[in-house]
């Protein structure tokens, strides 16, 4: 008897709960005239079981959104066209209602098609509606302005989600008949840019599925190859193998890239492979040859003490009149420069009687006389870059005029 009390009071609780969420889907229809309390009202119901399995539920809340949408959106519209306003858009206000009527609408189409497909309705009744709202261009434009604003901002998380809400529904089926947003080409686009924001706040699993998409945007792929090279390279997410194939991928696919080409040279320098990076060179220079990729041709053969044939590179950067002449320059007396320190290394371990120490006091003036012209060449060039030309030239200078030396070192702030 008693277990028969314990169950009809059960079924008399589930009965009350049940009505008091219908009480709220009716307390919130009642308050349609202010959409933000409606929605705030009809909350409970989208997670009670009574009342968060019907469709219909959702839609109200989806209606509730595109309300507080449309009041934004009118202001909008008032903003573009120089019309007064009673009040300012509030951006956050009409993000926020594009991504919870988006989120609310296709959670109602999703419980009707399972109803549909388990044979509890015969056919959707509610879909085409919500598509007539979520497909309506004016809406989707909005989404990447205002995902694009936040991105802008610095505000990557809500670049994230609001891009990614336009990324991601594009492929929902209840697209399917809708080929503008099914074939949108700008969605690889924005997966570009929205890749670069979730490599902002770190978002590892966002970076890697947006990179995916947005890496097959002929112009702006390069950005989602970047942010996930840089991801792979991180502490948070290093892998090296998976590092090492973006880098290639985007040699492949942007090869006028120069980060992607710098890292896979250096990879080849860091890994001992100098031939290796010098075929890869030159099928780039085949197709695009910049200054900046004979330069970095010129680096590796002269990593690869080939000088005779690095020095002839770069005299082909300086015929040309580049931004990188300065750095060709300062290359070139690398060429002579560093082979002299082999043998200024070697000196420093003979006695100064050795007949050997003068012979190679003599290479050394020698070659410190020919690498002179090239740095105070890229000095003249970019005083203000040092690096090019500072402790070299101070190097020869000690060697061969001190005078120059201390003028220098004067100059340099020493």
């Amino acid at each position: 008897m008693k277990k028969v009390l314990l169950s009809a009071a059960a079924l008399l609780f589930s009965v009350y709960a049940a009505n008091a969420q219908e009480s709220v889907v009716k307390e919130a229809k009642s308050a349609k005239s202010d959409p933000v309390k409606a929605a705030e009202i009809l909350e409970p119901a989208l997670v009670d079981p009574s009342t968060a399995n019907d469709p219909e539920t959702w839609k109200l809340a989806g209606d509730f959104q595109k309300s507080i949408y449309d009041g934004e959106n009118q202001k909008l519209y008032f903003l573009r066209n120089g019309l007064p306003s009673d009040s300012p858009v509030d951006t956050l206000k009409l993000g926020n209602s594009i991504t919870k009527m988006y989120e609310y609408y296709l959670k109602c189409d999703e419980i009707e098609q399972a109803k549909v497909k388990s044979g509890e309705l015969k056919k959707p009744k509610l879909r085409k509606k919500i598509v007539k709202v979520l497909a309506d261009p004016s809406v989707r434009e909005n989404m990447y302005v205002l995902g694009g604003t936040a991105l802008n901002n610095g505000d990557y998380a809500n670049a994230v989600k609001i891009l990614g809400l336009y990324i991601d529904t594009s492929k929902n089926p209840i697209f399917e008949t809708e080929d503008a947003v099914k074939n949108d080409t700008l969605v690889p686009f924005y997966a570009a840019y929205a890749t670069y924001a979730a490599y902002s706040i770190k978002d590892k699993d966002a970076v890697i599925k947006y990179a995916a998409v947005g890496k097959e945007h002929k112009e702006e792929g390069f950005r989602a190859l970047w942010a996930l090279a840089e991801l792979y390279k991180s502490e948070e997410a290093a892998d090296s193998v998976q590092w090492l194939a973006t880098i290639k991928e985007g040699v492949e696919k942007f090869p006028t890239q120069e980060y992607f080409v710098a890292n896979l040279m250096d990879y080849y320098i860091q890994k001992n492979k100098v031939d290796e990076g010098l075929t890869q060179i030159d099928a780039i220079l085949a197709k695009n040859p910049s200054p900046y990729f004979l330069y970095v041709k010129g680096v590796l053969q002269y990593t690869k003490q080939d000088y005779e044939a690095a020095i002839k590179t770069f005299n082909e950067i300086i015929a040309q009149e580049s931004d990188y002449k300065a750095e060709a320059y300062s290359k070139i007396g690398d060429c002579y420069f560093f082979p002299a320190q082999v043998i200024v290394e070697e000196n420093s371990k003979l006695s100064m009687d050795d007949p050997k120490y003068a012979t190679n006091e003599a290479k050394i003036k020698e070659l410190y006389e020919k690498a002179k012209p090239f740095y105070e060449k890229a000095k003249e060039l970019k005083p203000d870059n040092k690096q090019l030309w500072g402790q070299f030239l101070l190097n020869i200078y000690w060697k061969l005029n001190k005078a120059e030396y201390d003028a220098l070192e004067k100059e340099l702030g020493y």
